[in-house]
C-alpha cells in the first residue's frame, strides 16, 4: 500500500483524483488532502498526513512564488517523495523541483494513469517524466547553463517578469549589491566560456529565458 497527500488549490482536482485512485489504483491510498499549505509550518488538516510515503503537489492555495521547490525540499525533508503536478509551470520551475529531489513530474491535464503511475515510481525512488515534459526539458537542454538555486532566484528577481533594480535585488535576498554584481558576472562568464554571448542585459535575459531560467 502506498500513501498519499495531495496538495491543490482546488479541491475538484483532490476529490477527482481520490476517487479515481480508489476506483482504479486500490493499492494507492490518499491518507489527506489540503489546499493550502505553509512548508513551513504545521501539517494541513487530514488523518495521517505525516504519514505519507508520497505527496502529490500541483498549485497550493495563497502561493505567489510559481516555483515549486520550496515544497519538494520541505516534504522531501519530512522523508516523502514527490510528484509534481505541473501546470503551465515554466521550465525553470520544473528543473528547480527536479534538482530540489522531485522523482516524478506530470501535467496536470494527463489522464490519471499516468499520475497513478508517477506515484507508483515515486514510491519506489524511480523517476517518472510524462512524454510531454520529457519533450520539454529535452528541448531546452542543448544551450542549459547550469545556475546555483540563488543565482535562479537573482536572475528571476532581476530580469523576470517583474525586473527589478540592483538594489532592491539585494535588498530582497538580504545580500550587498556588489554580491548581485558578482553573481550576475559569473553567470555571463559561464555562458561565454559555453561560447554564447551575454555581454548586454538583453541578449543575458534573451538566453536565460530560451534556457528555461526565466519564465
Amino acid at each position: 500500500m502506498t500513501r498519499v497527500l495531495l496538495i491543490d488549490r482546488h479541491q475538484l482536482l483532490i476529490d477527482s483524483l481520490s476517487q479515481w485512485l480508489l476506483i482504479h489504483a486500490p493499492e494507492i491510498r490518499v491518507l489527506a488532502g489540503a489546499s493550502s499549505w505553509q512548508p513551513e509550518g504545521r501539517w494541513p488538516q487530514g488523518d495521517g498526513a505525516a504519514q505519507a510515503d508520497v505527496a502529490v503537489v500541483g498549485e497550493p492555495h495563497g502561493r505567489d512564488d510559481p516555483n515549486p521547490a520550496v515544497f519538494v525540499s520541505s516534504l522531501r525533508a519530512r522523508g516523502m517523495q514527490v510528484v509534481l503536478l505541473a501546470d503551465q509551470q515554466p521550465v525553470v520551475a520544473i528543473n528547480s523541483a527536479l534538482d530540489a529531489g522531485a522523482l516524478a513530474v506530470v501535467p496536470k491535464s494527463a489522464d490519471p494513469s499516468h499520475t497513478a503511475a508517477a506515484i507508483r515510481a515515486a514510491a519506489s525512488g524511480r523517476r517518472y517524466l510524462h512524454p510531454d515534459i520529457e519533450d520539454l526539458l529535452e528541448a531546452t537542454a542543448s544551450t542549459r547553463v547550469e545556475l546555483s538555486i540563488r543565482e535562479r532566484r537573482l536572475v528571476e528577481l532581476y530580469l523576470g517578469p517583474t525586473p527589478r533594480s540592483i538594489g532592491e535585488v539585494a535588498d530582497l535576498l538580504a545580500i550587498s549589491e556588489q554580491t548581485v554584481k558578482s553573481h550576475l558576472y559569473r553567470v555571463r562568464q559561464r555562458y561565454a566560456a559555453a561560447g554564447f554571448n551575454v555581454g548586454n542585459i538583453i541578449s543575458l535575459q534573451e538566453q536565460l529565458r530560451k534556457d528555461g531560467w526565466l519564465s
